[in-house]
């Protein structure tokens, strides 16, 4: 059973560990008490980029698992192309879909992706933590595993996440001046700073990209 680390949270934020009891989860009824749960959450607790990449991250990928049932998605995330944008989850005031979380809330509205005046903004993160791109799991099967994340243990938890996904799917041959990596480091370059592709030492590298399996 997962749960929030209730020392970095205030009392109110610990509803939000019901969503995250996937093994509880059996029913539909089940869902919907855990969802209601989920909507009493006071978003204002979270007060620091620790406790919102934490909860953000957990809820993208409770929310992508439950969005797969609810749309019975039968092979591939990209069966319908709305899926990401689907309005799915009540916290507080707002609804949020699963772009709202990654591109308004966790990139800082990248892409601009939500309307300047949009009362989510309000949730953002202070700065960007590219890590996230290995801790958020879109269902796919090119995706990075999912894990648990707790705010007192994060920075080790993303840390163990890149270098779990650095190492599978970042791949350098230095002697044919080559990198074969994920899609996922082309798609996020502005996000990676000078690491990765944008690393100056690869200049010149050809780089191949591995097809993404879009498979759940």
């Amino acid at each position: 059973m997962v749960q929030f680390d209730s020392e970095s949270f205030s009392k109110d934020a610990k509803i939000a560990r019901y969503a995250y009891q996937y093994g509880g989860i059996t029913s539909d009824e089940s869902i919907a008490i855990h969802l209601k749960l989920l909507e009493n959450f006071d978003l204002t607790t979270l007060r620091d980029d620790r406790q919102k990449i934490a909860f953000w991250v957990n809820v993208y990928n409770g929310a992508t698992n439950y969005a797969i049932i609810k749309y019975r998605v039968q092979k591939s995330m990209k069966e319908d192309p709305q899926f990401f944008k689907i309005p799915l989850l009540i916290i507080g005031d707002d609804t949020f879909s699963l772009d709202d979380i990654e591109h308004g809330i966790l990139r800082r509205n990248a892409r601009k992706h939500l309307d300047r005046n949009d009362p989510k903004l309000q949730y953002m993160v202070h700065t960007v933590d590219y890590r996230i791109h290995f801790a958020l799991n879109c269902g796919a099967l090119s995706c990075p595993s999912i894990a648990f994340y707790k705010v007192t243990l994060l920075n080790e938890q993303l840390e163990k996440a890149t270098q779990s996904f650095v190492t599978q799917e970042f791949y350098v041959n230095d002697e044919n001046r080559t990198i074969t990596c994920s899609s996922l480091f082309e798609w996020y370059k502005v996000d990676f700073g000078n690491q990765f592709l944008n690393n100056p030492r690869y200049k010149g590298y050809d780089v191949l990209l591995k097809e993404y399996d879009w498979s759940i």
